[in-house]
């Protein structure tokens, strides 16, 4: 079948990120035998013009959206995706009368929600290559649709599918790497995204990996993970990567041999990778250094006992300033990130928060985000239902937020005031105004990464 993906997401901040989801689904589907293209919006400056004209020229049988994200998270100045998608939908369902089928993490975490706003016939749940493989023959064949694992229909009574899980990631197709225009994510600040496994065994209380990924963890060969990253060198002559797991060095093993493969090839490669403080020692940090690693980004999200425990996040005060310590040691630039307004966080909690990394070996950045998006099927829903901060029967494909209300009536100030003490400190009031952005633009232009190393004083001219 001749099958057009269309990588839907054209969020920029604060660098592109290049459709790592859409490539492996296209990869799978084109080394099953399918003609396939990928169309990326990313850069489009008219995207419904350049859809019509793709879909003119192309003849698809089957156009697929991959859906990276419902909105830009921020419980300051929200900003939902869902109407650019539509425009795009619109577009597809006006101008051809093929399937759409809609994909991606953000179409996952609410299918039906997408599905049913979208007018779409078909959702692929979850990791996409083995389901909208077997769509596309069921499709082909003229077979009848029903029961397809990890596929939903549009008004379908029975319950959401089960997540198809590959069992063995060396065994699936590359990504389709040679559709994607790497050059100008790289000349805008982003990477080549490279996985080097899938799963989260973690248990922070509002994330949403388990249930896109599940629990267990599985693993790709370190070798596989250097021949695709020397493979997209060869091709296009790409240094900087990132390692999009949801954790690169848990579990700690699988994270020091794919250090060790690379330092041993010697690849002239620049990499960064979101990482957990759990196990990160100077061991680690020295070994991702001597294997290309430029940067690391903690996602702490708190930095007291209590707020650890209450986001279920596994590890303690202690595992912070043990892996701080270890990126010290490396000189390997390190960034924080926070996330406030967890259940029972007050003020206090969040200038304790700061007392702490001050004793710490300081981290480049420490970026402080305020209200915690609610996601279904995470405990925090549970937990946002139960104490009446939503509805029931609240349908979360709109945004909620969980926000601690022992925080005080105006915690964004109070936020912002503490932030202003410590210049390697931001906040959404810095992300949402004229001096970030404008750094965050020079610094991809120029090729700096991390952006984040020598940035400071983000706020320093704002005043309330």
């Amino acid at each position: 079948m001749k099958v057009l993906i269309v990588a839907t997401n054209r969020e920029r901040s604060p660098f592109p990120v290049a459709p790592l989801g859409a490539l492996c689904v296209a990869g799978a589907a084109a080394g099953a035998g399918h003609d396939v293209d990928v169309l990326d919006m990313s850069f489009a400056r008219l995207p419904r013009r350049r859809l019509r004209a793709a879909l003119a020229r192309g003849a698809y049988d089957v156009v697929g959206f991959s859906i990276r994200n419902h909105d830009n998270g921020l419980y300051v100045r929200h900003e939902s995706y869902l109407d650019g998608v539509r425009r795009l939908a619109e577009e597809v369902q006006r101008r051809t009368n093929v399937p759409l089928v809609l994909g991606g993490s953000g179409f996952s975490m609410s299918p039906r929600g997408w599905l049913r706003r979208l007018g779409a016939p078909y959702g692929v749940v979850a990791e996409g290559e083995r389901p909208f493989l077997a769509l596309l023959e069921r499709l082909e064949s003229g077979a009848p649709i029903n029961g397809v694992p990890g596929v939903l229909r549009r008004g379908q009574a029975q319950p959401d599918p089960e997540p198809v899980r590959e069992p063995d990631l060396d065994t699936i197709p590359r990504p389709a790497h040679d559709q994607c225009d790497y050059r100008r994510y790289l000349a805008r600040g982003g990477f080549v995204g490279i996985q080097t496994k899938r799963g989260c065994a973690l248990n922070c209380i509002y994330c949403t990996y388990p249930a896109l990924e599940g629990r267990v963890y599985r693993l790709r060969a370190p070798e596989s993970v250097a021949d695709e990253i020397e493979h997209v060198q060869r091709a296009i002559g790409a240094k900087a990567f990132f390692f999009t797991d949801s954790v690169f060095n848990v579990p700690r093993e699988q994270a020091l041999a794919v250090c060790r493969e690379l330092a041993r090839r010697r690849l002239t490669v620049r990499w960064m990778a979101y990482c957990n403080p759990i196990g990160f020692d100077r061991e680690l940090a020295l070994a991702m250094t001597e294997a290309g690693c430029i940067g690391v980004e903690f996602g702490c999200d708190g930095a007291t006992d209590k707020m650890l425990a209450a986001l279920g996040k596994g590890f303690t005060t202690a595992d912070i300033r043990a892996c701080l310590d270890a990126t010290a040691h490396a000189d390997l630039p390190a960034a924080v990130h926070l996330l406030f307004g967890g259940p029972g966080e007050t003020i206090k909690d969040i200038q304790e928060t700061q007392e702490f990394l001050d004793s710490c070996a300081r981290p480049n950045a420490v970026f402080a985000s305020f209200g915690i998006r609610v996601y279904e099927g995470t405990p925090l829903a549970k937990l946002a239902r139960s104490e009446g901060v939503i509805a029931p029967d609240a349908d979360l494909f709109e945004p909620a937020y969980y926000l601690s209300e022992t925080l005080g009536k105006n915690p964004l100030r109070a936020l912002d005031a503490i932030a202003r003490r410590r210049p390697e400190w931001s906040t959404p009031t810095d992300w949402t105004g004229l001096i970030l952005p404008i750094a965050q633009s020079l610094t991809n232009r120029f090729g700096v990464r991390p952006q984040w190393r020598d940035a400071r004083n983000y706020g320093k001219y704002m005043r309330w």
